[in-house]
């Protein structure tokens, strides 16, 4: 009696365990496809040879793919990508804030109780930081800071 239970108690234990994994690594395929395809184009539109960060910004209207990355040159550069891969915006990393950069700004002027997330977006052909954080009050808010002049574009508060 007590070896049935023993076994029934694993066996469902690894079927629970072998589900888990399933489900969350199909969850992540579509990220690993996106991020597949966004260097694909970042390596023929831009020279990208290494992908150091990839990001994923879904604005309002449109959504985009980032692929930050080294060019054979050693140069750093952020290649911005409509989903639908009709545009692509290069620009130079020296010419830009950087992720913490931009981290460090919101820091200086909100105070956030805790930063989640953040991703480049592109509005207008201007590059910006949207940074999602969570308020002191435990609201989210988000904010949009231009990726070449530190300003803020936009504020999400409350949400």
């Amino acid at each position: 009696m007590k070896k049935k239970f023993i076994m029934s108690s694993i066996i469902i234990l690894f079927v629970l365990i072998v589900s888990s994994y399933t489900i969350f690594f199909r969850s992540q395929q579509p990220l690993v496809k996106a991020e597949k395809e966004a260097f694909k184009i970042a390596k023929e539109t831009a020279g990208v040879q290494r992908l150091e960060n990839f990001y994923w910004y879904n604005g309002k209207d449109e959504t985009y793919f980032t692929v930050e990355g080294y060019t054979n040159e050693k140069k750093l550069i952020y290649v911005i990508i409509k989903q639908d891969g009709a545009d692509t915006f290069v620009f130079d990393a020296e010419d830009m804030i950087t992720e913490q950069e931009s981290k460090s700004i919101l820091q200086e002027k909100k105070e956030p109780f805790r930063i989640m997330e953040s991703c480049l977006g592109i509005t207008e052909e201007t590059p910006f930081w949207e940074i999602a954080y969570k308020n002191s009050d435990h609201t989210i808010s988000y904010i949009l800071i231009s990726a070449q002049t530190g300003e803020t574009i936009r504020e999400y508060n409350n949400i």
